[in-house]
């Protein structure tokens, strides 16, 4: 009887935790559903140079001025070097250092200003079947990402740094338009598309980090500059916020080519 007792007191005192537990468990949230940003305000300007200094070697490079909101806010400064060695006709391999210096922007912000370094090995691929010009540049990335960080003096310094890898491949083919020349020389057609891959050592392992697709016109300014004006479309991705953006971006590029491939 006695065990009865105790067993029955036991039941309903086991009752008596489910009961508490359940408005909990019933009003337990769904994670969030992942939502896009659309920003369409965004303009780059870039100079990007690709100048022989023998036969075999060049440098290889770019700067960008990225801003947002039209050109009234800051977004990313960029500065690469590239120092790159011809194997045959068309291939080339090398390797540079990036810098980045990022800020806050649009209506996913980060914390804080941040500042990217970074080593990363090149290859790059040229062919010409036909009227077409076609390139296949393949960056593995090894970067070094810290905030800065403004104290209650307003003096600012870099944070620890994060240690990251990723791999990216271009593809970019141009076409001279059909009756389109400026200064004598043929007018493209350009399309190209940007894949950023991240490599982790957590969870999320490999991941699309970011996609560039682009298009737009190649102008001949003469034998050594073209000007490129496209239409970018960026996707990132912010899995933490269960969010991404989609970005259109006027890029606007001035190129020097030293030498014709």
């Amino acid at each position: 009887m006695h065990r009865t007792r105790f067993s029955n007191r036991v039941f309903l005192a086991a009752l008596g935790i489910l009961a508490a537990a359940l408005p909990r468990v019933g009003t337990a949230q769904a994670p969030e559903p992942w939502r896009t940003v659309r920003q369409n305000d965004h303009v780059w300007l870039a100079l990007t140079y690709d100048q022989p200094v023998s036969k075999r070697w060049a440098v290889l490079g770019d700067v960008q001025w990225r801003r947002t909101d039209g050109l009234d806010n800051p977004q990313q400064f960029m500065f690469r070097n590239t120092l790159t060695y011809k194997v045959s006709d068309g291939l080339r391999l090398g390797g540079g250092v990036n810098y980045g210096a990022s800020a806050p922007y649009g209506e996913l912000p980060s914390a804080r200003p941040s500042r990217d370094r970074q080593l990363f090995l090149l290859a790059q691929l040229n062919q010409r079947p036909g009227k077409w010009d076609l390139m296949h540049r393949y960056r593995y990335e090894h970067r070094w990402l810290s905030d800065v960080i403004t104290d209650d003096d307003g003096d600012r310094s870099l944070g620890p740094s994060r240690y990251q890898q990723r791999a990216r491949y271009l593809l970019r083919a141009a076409y001279p338009i059909p009756g389109v020349r400026f200064q004598n020389r043929d007018v493209t057609a350009v399309v190209q598309n940007d894949v950023f891959v991240g490599i982790s050592h957590t969870d999320r392992g490999v991941a699309l980090d970011q996609n560039r697709f682009s298009f737009g016109t190649g102008i001949p300014l003469s034998a050594t500059k073209r000007l490129d004006v496209l239409w970018l479309q960026q996707w990132v991705a912010h899995p933490a916020r269960r969010a991404s953006e989609n970005n259109g971006t006027i890029w606007v590029l001035l190129n020097h080519i030293g030498r014709a491939r």
